[in-house]
Formats: structure tokens, sequence, C-alpha cells
């Protein structure tokens, strides 16, 4: 009786992979037909829009087919799962089961049949021992195959199907929106406009200072002819090209909401947010300049270009509206302004070109105006030095200067080095000015205040010092002189050979004379033996007395220098 004891359990393990079968298949048609009711209701709504009366009896056959459905397919396989009621006999099971293995046929039902008998005859146990003996190595189980099932599958593609036909072809979004329609039947809804209006423009916030263009498109069956926009109860027509509606809001611009209307369709409200931009109002430069060039502190207004000498101290300071950061860049440097008194300060000295950016910035707008400035340096120049050499023309020990200095800003001293020409340590400084000008004449009288001794060669030279107080003071040098100082014998020695040439001079005058005087000899004969003079005569008479002449002021001049250079050497 174990045999047969096997034979029931497997005849139940048979039944519930039955039923699960059943389940299977009853959930792949409860989901295909479930959702092709849905969709063919959603979609007579879609088209339709029925009223609340209809939108219910929509709602409730919904509802009803799905609930008809869900028993047929589901909850009934899964009451014969459970066993909450009778399902198929043992017998039942049998038949079908002798319908799948031939070999079975109909042997599990007739044991089952015996096994039912009132009789309980030996003969009978042992005819049901051997057969249900016979039957155990049969796995009954496999009499069911889920495979069968996938052919169902088919069905739930065909809802799919038209819902991928419709996000393709239709709006998904909207065609499935309509159950809320069918959910909510006690509300009212109207049907939507044949277009609705789309914002180009995605970002609505917008600086207050800057122009700014919204454009807006209709999208739909139907293209109105003009749409307008509603601001502040007051309506606009927005301009038209290839389909594009835009306006304008120029500045200054303020928030406000709006709506467009079009063809007495509405769109939503929107709203347009101002950023306030961070911009400059006031923008000075005080400038302190360098204490060397004696230049009063100034300011310059409105702009931050300039051209200051080298070691200006500039300060910007600069009004603002709607800041909270101003900052300095340079190639090199970045400068955070502090605020005070109302105003963004920063303070710098200057000593080379400056190029910079000035930007503003708050909590909404970053580095919103870059403003590009320049400063350009003006060097202190070197002092220029012109000087002049007078020599004496009857003391060769003397030599006489005029000298003439100039410098941009301020000249502090004049001086003169002068050393022996061979021992260039031996140096003596002589100052000659202190100028508070940037302009100087000087002059100097060679070897005056110096300690000079004759017989010896000198080397000397002017120089001129600026008051550059920011690279330190800057010298400019004259060329090089040089001078002599004679001994009493050079001086002698000098004074005789300036009169050889003289007395040479003298000498060939002299001779002119005798010449002259013969000519006049030879002159006086002719006149006696001619009784008149001919032109030829009279142009000779005439260039002798032209010639005696220059020969009278040529004496007159040699007698002069030669009187002056006894006279010289007289006090030497």
């Amino acid at each position: 009786m174990d045999n047969y004891g096997n034979i029931l359990i497997k005849l139940n393990a048979f039944t519930a992979k039955f039923y699960t079968k059943m389940l299977l298949k009853g959930t792949l048609l409860f989901l295909a037909l479930g959702l092709l009711f849905f969709l063919i209701i959603i979609g007579i709504e879609y088209f339709l829009w029925l009223d609340s009366t209809g939108r219910l009896i929509l709602l409730l056959l919904f509802i009803l087919i799905e609930v008809i459905l869900c028993v047929k397919f589901i909850v009934i396989p899964l009451i014969f799962l459970f066993k909450l009621k009778r399902g198929l006999s043992h017998k039942e099971a049998s038949l079908l089961i002798g319908k799948h293995f031939q070999e079975i046929d109909d042997k599990l039902y007739n044991l089952l049949d015996l096994a039912e008998s009132g009789s309980k005859s030996e003969l009978l146990m042992a005819s049901i021992a051997q057969r249900s003996e016979n039957l155990n190595p049969i796995p009954f189980t496999k009499a069911i195959d889920f495979k069968d099932n996938v052919r169902y599958i088919k069905f739930l593609l065909i809802p799919l199907l038209l819902v991928g036909g419709i996000w393709i072809f239709g709006d998904l979004v909207s065609f499935l929106g309509s159950y809320k329609r069918m959910v909510n039947y006690d509300l009212a809804y109207e049907p939507p406009a044949p277009f609705t209006f789309k914002v180009l423009t995605s970002d609505l916030n917008v600086l207050d200072s800057e122009p700014f263009t919204l454009e807006v498109i209709t999208e739909g069956q139907i293209k109105p002819q003009g749409i307008s926009m509603i601001m502040e109860n007051k309506e606009f027509l927005l301009q038209e090209n290839n389909g594009i509606h835009s306006y304008l809001f120029t500045p200054p611009i303020s928030g406000t909401e709006f709506h467009f209307s079009a063809n007495g369709v509405n769109s939503r409200s929107y709203r347009l947010n101002v950023v306030p931009t961070p911009r400059m109002q006031a923008f000075e430069l005080l400038l302190t300049y360098p204490p060397h060039t004696k230049k009063p502190d100034e300011i310059i207004k409105s702009t931050g270009n300039g051209t200051v000498p080298e070691g200006t101290g500039i300060e910007w300071k600069i009004g603002t509206t709607n800041t909270t950061e101003v900052v300095l860049t340079s190639v090199d440097t970045s400068l955070v302004f502090t605020k005070k008194d109302g105003y963004f300060s920063q303070s710098l000295k200057i000593f080379s070109p400056l190029h910079y950016l000035i930007s503003t910035s708050n909590k909404d707008v970053k580095e919103f105006e870059k403003l590009e400035y320049s400063i350009s340096i003006i060097k202190d120049a070197y002092p220029t030095l012109k000087v002049e050499q007078v020599q004496d023309s009857l003391n060769p020990n003397i030599s006489y200067y005029k000298g003439e200095a100039t410098d941009d800003y301020e000249l502090s001293r004049i001086r003169l080095i002068c050393y022996p020409t061979d021992n260039e340590t031996e140096v003596q400084i002589m100052e000659l000015s202190r100028p508070t000008r940037n302009y100087s004449t000087f002059y100097y009288t060679f070897p005056s205040g110096l300690k000079i001794q004759a017989g010896e060669d000198y080397s000397f030279y002017f120089e001129a010092t600026d008051n550059d107080g920011v690279r330190g003071s800057k010298t400019t040098k004259s060329r090089i002189f040089n001078s002599r100082q004679l001994n009493s014998n050079e001086l002698n020695n000098r004074n005789i050979d300036a009169k050889k040439p003289i007395l040479s001079q003298l000498d060939e005058s002299l001779e002119k004379f005798k010449e002259q005087q013969r000519d006049l000899e030879r002159l006086n004969r002719q006149q006696k033996e001619k009784a008149s003079l001919s032109f030829n005569d009279r142009s000779n008479i005439k260039d002798f007395l032209r010639n005696q002449e220059q020969q009278e002021e040529l004496m007159q001049k040699f007698r002069k220098e030669l009187k002056d250079n006894l006279q010289n050497g007289e006090k030497d």
C-alpha cells in the first residue's frame, strides 16, 4: 500500500502544477486583456471628452470588466490551487495523465477504480499493490509543461504595440493622462486648446541693466495670426519672424508677471525675475606725487587711465550700486577693494606701467563689469648739462666757462671735479651751486678756488645732479677739459713766440713799403715826362693810393699788437 500512497501524492502534485500553469496563463491573459481594455476606455475619453456621467459609466465599466477578468483568470485558479474549492478529482487527473503517457493509458484510472471498490479481498489488494508498483516510477508532473504558456505572451504584445504606436505617432502623455479625467469624473474639464504656447527663452532670470529678448512659439494643429503678451494689465503685441514671436525688454527692467494670449487662448502665468547688476557710478583716482616732483596732489574723475611720474601713489575710490565686491586685476596682481563710507577703495604705489581690469560682483552676478584701464609711467630723466669754454687770449693760464643745467623736476647741485691728468686719485671737488629749480646757469673761471701747481697738466669736468627721490639722485657729466698751468719761463717763452710772428709780419710790411716807394718814384718820373696821363696811368695811380692806405692800416695794427704784447710782458 505504500506504492499506492505514493501514487496519490504524485497525483496531488500533478493537480497543484496543473492549477499553477492555469494561474500563469490567466495572469498573462488578464494583463493582455486588461491593458487592452484600459487603452480602449481611456481612448474613448481622450477623443470624446465625455461629461461627468459618461466618464462615470466608463469608470464603472472598466472596473467591472477588470474584476471579471481578475476573477476568471486569477482568483479561480488560486482557489483551486490552495484547495479552497474542490478541483480535479484523482480520476480526472488520471485521465489527463493517461493522455500524456501512452504507456499508462487507462491503467491509472483502473487502479483508482479498484481502490475505491468496497471489496477488500486479498486478491484485490494484491492486484492494487502490483499495479501501483508498476505505475510508481512514472513522473506524473511531467505531463504539465509550463512552456505551453509562452504562446499567450503574444496577446500581451498587442497592447504594448498600441502604446508604442501612440508614443511614436501621437502624444502618449496626453493620451495616458485621460485616465485622470475618468477617475476624477465629478470634476469639470475643458478640451485642450488647438495650440499651446512654448517659451523658447529658458532662463527668465535677467539683469536689470541689459536688454532682454523673450521668444515664444506655438505648438499644435493651428497657428495663430498674432500673439499678445499681457503684462501689468497692458497688452503688447509680439513681433513675429519665421514663426518665432519675440518681445524686447529695454533697461531698466523690473520684475513682473505676464502671460500670452492668442485667438482667445491664454497661457499660464510666467514671472520675469530681475537680478540687480553691480555697477560703478563714481570713479576717482587720487594721485599723490613723489615729494621730489614738487607737484600738488591731484584727483582724476570718471576714468582709470593716466600718466604719472614713477613712484606716484594712487588711491582708487569707486562708488557703486548693488555691489558687494570690487577687484583690481593685472598680470601678476589681484587686489580686493575695501568698503568704507559707502565707497570701495584701494591704494597702490606705481613704479612701472600698469594695465589692469576693474570688475564688480554681488551674490547673483560675478565680475559683471570688466573695465580695462592703463597707467603710464614717466621715469625721472637724467639732468642735461651744456658747458662752453672761452680761453683768455692774454693769459693762457686762465679760461672761462659758462654752463647750463636742466632737469625734468629739480636740480640739487652743480660741482666741478678736477684732478692731475696723470694722477686721477688726487681729486678736488668744488661745489659751484645748489639750485632749487629745474634750470640753472653757472659761470666759472679756471683755476679759481683750486690748489694748482705751475707746470702741471690738469683735467676737469662739471657734473649736474638731480633730486630723484625714487631711484636716487642721478648725475650727468660734461666733457672733460684739459689745461696746463705755465710757469714764468714758459710764459716768457710763450710771449716771445707770440712776438715773432708780429715782427715777421712787420718785416714783410717794410719790404712792401720800400717797394711802394720805388713805385711812387716811377710814377713821378712818368708824370714829369708826359704832358697828360693816359687811362692806364690814372688806374695805376689809384691802385697805388689804395695799396698805400691798406699798408698804413696794417702798420697801425702791427703797432698796436706789438704794444699790447710788450705791456703784457711787463705785467708778467
